[in-house]
């Protein structure tokens, strides 16, 4: 099973795009500015499967590893290549010792540097951050609880995610 893994993180402050209103009435968005933000994971399939987690804090070596064995669990008789950035948390010890662990199950492919083009999952986020775009959440409870409206989404939709494989520089890996 091929599987690309890519993380993000969603903040409070808003994502602003250009937007329409009438004549001289100027949106505009009260928002509380602060760093506190989502951490997420996401890892996709050609098949269209989409596995996301998140938390309230940045992620660390087990926290990796703790994905890495969801991914395990969901794929229990069948090999993982996973394709992701060189990210050095995904080269960190707990990551290394479990890879030890299980030699052959799991297999992990570095993108080249600064090539996001390449992994689909970017697609994911933009797709999910666009969603947020010009809306203001005043905690992280309502951001979890948009972002978790939009994997939904994607979860229900297979088609969308298999379309994220279909961007040209990936298209020929896939198909």
């Amino acid at each position: 099973m091929i599987l690309y893994v890519d993380e993000s993180a969603c903040y409070l402050l808003p994502l602003l795009a250009n937007t329409w209103a009438p004549c001289g009435q100027t949106p505009v968005l009260v928002e509380q500015a602060g760093r506190a933000h989502l951490s997420l994971i996401a890892a996709i399939a050609p098949n269209g499967r989409i596995y996301v987690a998140g938390q309230d804090q940045a992620f660390t070596g087990e926290d990796i590893v703790w994905f890495l064995e969801k991914l395990c669990g969901r794929y229990r008789k069948r090999n993982i290549l996973i394709i992701w950035d060189g990210a050095a948390i995904h080269r960190s010890e707990p990551v290394k010792q479990f890879l030890r662990k299980r030699p052959g199950r799991i297999h992990l492919e570095r993108l080249p540097a600064y090539s996001p083009e390449l992994n689909p999952v970017e697609l994911v986020w933009g797709q999910m951050k666009g969603s947020l775009k010009n809306r203001v959440f005043t905690n992280l409870e309502e951001l979890t609880a948009a972002i978790l409206e939009q994997v939904k989404h994607l979860e229900e939709d297979p088609d969308l995610v298999k379309a994220f494989f279909n961007k040209k520089e990936i298209a020929f890996m896939t198909n």
